[in-house]
Order: structure tokens, then C-alpha cells, then sequence
């Protein structure tokens, strides 16, 4: 019996182990992500920032990325708006039987 037990806490220690260090590798992702981040601050220099360019100092193939990067923007801000109208129209849509409208059956 005390050899089940035993067995049984091994298991729950290399579980807990497993889940340390999981936890303990997305700590250092987050930290290295945060170490660059601060390193692009402090530098001035940030590879994301696309959108400040001149086009005219573009060749077609990074025009054609900036395209694409804007279309991906619109399709968002498109996404999003469609979402606000349809909760905003699904607020105010009626919940009843308008006492006006026909049917095809008699209301009592």
C-alpha cells in the first residue's frame, strides 16, 4: 500500500515539476519580448513601423506590402463597425407583436 501512495505522489511531483517549467518558459518568452520592445524604444527604431515611409521611396514589391497592410486595416475597422451596427440594431429591434402588424391568424 505505502508503495502506491508513493507512486502516486511521484506523479503529482512531475506534474507539478511539468507545469513549473512550462510556466517558467512563457515567464522567459514574456521577458525577452519585453527586453526587445524596450530595446526598439530606446533605439528609435522600430521595424513595424510601416506606415511612415514615404511612398515615393518605396519599390513596387514594398508598395504592394503597404497595400496589403492597409487592406488588412480597413477589412478590421470594416469587421468591427459591422459588429457595432448589428449589437446597436439587435438592441433596439422590437421584442413583440406590434399590435399593427398583419397576421395571418386572430389574436385573442
Amino acid at each position: 500500500m505505502h508503495a502506491l501512495i508513493e507512486a502516486h505522489r511521484t506523479v503529482r511531483i512531475n506534474k507539478l515539476i511539468q507545469l513549473y517549467n512550462e510556466v517558467q518558459s512563457q515567464i522567459d518568452a514574456s521577458n525577452e519580448t519585453q527586453r526587445v520592445l524596450a530595446q526598439q524604444i530606446t533605439s528609435g527604431t522600430d521595424s513595424n513601423r510601416w506606415w511612415e515611409t514615404p511612398l515615393d521611396q518605396l519599390n513596387p514589391g514594398e508598395l504592394y506590402e503597404r497595400y496589403s497592410h492597409f487592406s488588412k486595416l480597413l477589412d478590421l475597422f470594416h469587421f468591427s463597425w459591422s459588429k457595432k451596427i448589428a449589437i446597436a440594431s439587435s438592441m433596439f429591434a422590437p421584442t413583440g407583436l406590434a399590435k399593427d402588424a398583419p397576421t395571418n391568424f386572430p389574436l385573442s
